[in-house]
């Protein structure tokens, strides 16, 4: 099995696609540099829950996007509905039992979703150490948005944004549009209970 023959098989079991959030195509985009818990979450989320376990180190990511026009004035909108972290083979994540992590609700969006461990948020919400470029949360959600609102050469949005803004450790924000209220962290264990896989989904 391959990883998009596997996402496919995720899609169909994770999102409602009549609720609009099935994915019409699948990206690897960034390697996530993970040095403690890790998040999916709105940029300035007043609450939130980590999902925990990640092995630390720089993971590979793909994800799942819709994309549509506007009748009128036929402006493209991309949203990203499912994120796959794996640590496995897709054989080994195909037969892997996937379990709510979370069991709570996980604000999101409305229009901007932040894949990132908490030494990232610590760098740009809390007590950091701050980068430098961004002064404020404000600025690098700014810094973000500008990118995923700069059509590629085909004239296509992208669908994530990938900033380091942590330089000791590497910690890196992955910066996903989203049209969603909640997230959702699902984690797959083959059968000796080893986390293989990290399913996030928005919705």
């Amino acid at each position: 099995m391959n990883i998009e023959t596997l996402l496919h098989r995720l899609a169909e079991e994770f999102t409602d696609e009549d609720m609009g959030d099935r994915p019409q195509e699948f990206h690897r985009i960034a390697d996530l540099t993970v040095t403690s818990s890790l998040v999916f979450s709105s940029p300035d989320a007043s609450e939130w829950s980590a999902c925990d376990e990640i092995p630390a180190g720089s993971h590979p990511v793909h994800v799942g996007a819709r994309r549509w026009q506007d009748p009128e004035s036929g402006k493209e909108s991309a949203n990203v509905t499912m994120v796959l972290i794996p640590f496995a083979d897709p054989e080994v994540i195909a037969e892997a039992e996937f379990e709510d992590a979370i069991e709570d609700y996980q604000p999101m969006g409305p229009d901007l979703g932040f894949l990132w461990d908490s030494t990232a948020m610590d760098a740009l919400r809390f007590d950091g150490p701050r980068p430098d470029a961004y002064p404020d949360l404000d600025a690098f959600v700014a810094h973000v948005e500008s990118g995923l609102a700069t059509p590629d050469e085909e004239g296509r949005l992208p669908v994530w944004v990938d900033v380091t803004v942590d330089e000791r450790t590497g910690a890196n924000v992955l910066a996903l549009p989203v049209s969603a209220e909640s997230a959702g962290c699902f984690e797959g264990r083959d059968a000796d209970g080893r986390l293989v896989a990290l399913l996030l989904t928005a919705s």
